[in-house]
């Protein structure tokens, strides 16, 4: 191939290489280091420590189980009227916020998680005659009016239940892939049916182009 373009043979390849690798590897720099200062500047936009320990269980009686506590970061967003996690990644849950009274010294909140709702953690300090004892309790009237709120929302989504609601995106799916199934056969039915003739004139234009040479000439008198 290279031979068949002029001048393509005196090209140096291993130079020409050489420095796209050297400038490709320059950008794939650049962007790695902009990644890092991006993912510094977001992860630091979460000033508030959080940690997560959640809740499992029907609350019958008002007992729980409790999960492994987990370590999270929040931020204000809206005007200060709602809370925002670092994890999950970009999520866009919104959270409502805790009253100030449950945001200890440092930014740092305790949080009881209760069907994917937040229940903020109270620390309540009991003091005998001999020691003096802490532990860290969800805050009741939280949990009640998250329960409240999550029977309601899971009422509302069931009675909204349909045939195609629950199949939408099955036939959406299943739609798209036959209409690329019926697009890729028509092209390969144009394609076989109109690439041949067409194939059949290029070779007699090409073997005809190659004929001139051919032809025999008569010198001028």
């Amino acid at each position: 191939m290279v031979d068949l373009i002029p001048g393509m043979g005196n090209v140096n390849w291993f130079g020409a290489l050489s420095q796209v690798m050297f400038w490709g590897g320059i950008i794939l720099l650049a962007v790695m280091i902009l990644i890092v200062f991006f993912a510094i500047y977001y992860v630091t936009g979460f000033k508030i420590k959080a940690t997560v320990i959640p809740m499992y269980g029907s609350g019958k009686d008002g007992v729980f189980s409790v999960g492994k506590p987990k370590k999270n970061r929040i931020k204000w967003i809206e005007k200060r009227t709602a809370w925002k996690s670092l994890f999950p990644l970009f999520n866009k849950k919104i959270r409502e916020p805790f009253d100030t009274e449950f945001i200890y010294p440092g930014n740092q909140v305790y949080i009881y998680e209760l069907n994917d709702e937040w229940v903020p953690g109270r620390i309540n300090v009991d003091k005998t005659e001999k020691e003096i004892r802490a532990e860290i309790n969800p805050v009741p009237y939280y949990v009640r009016n998250w329960q409240s709120l999550t029977y309601q929302k899971h009422e509302i989504e069931f009675a909204k239940q349909d045939f195609w609601t629950e199949n939408k995106y099955l036939f959406i799916t299943l739609g798209v892939v036959a209409f690329n199934l019926i697009l890729c056969g028509a092209v390969i039915y144009f394609t076989f049916k109109y690439a041949g003739g067409q194939g059949m004139k290029m070779d007699a234009l090409t073997n005809a182009i190659k004929g001139i040479g051919n032809i025999a000439g008569q010198a001028p008198k």
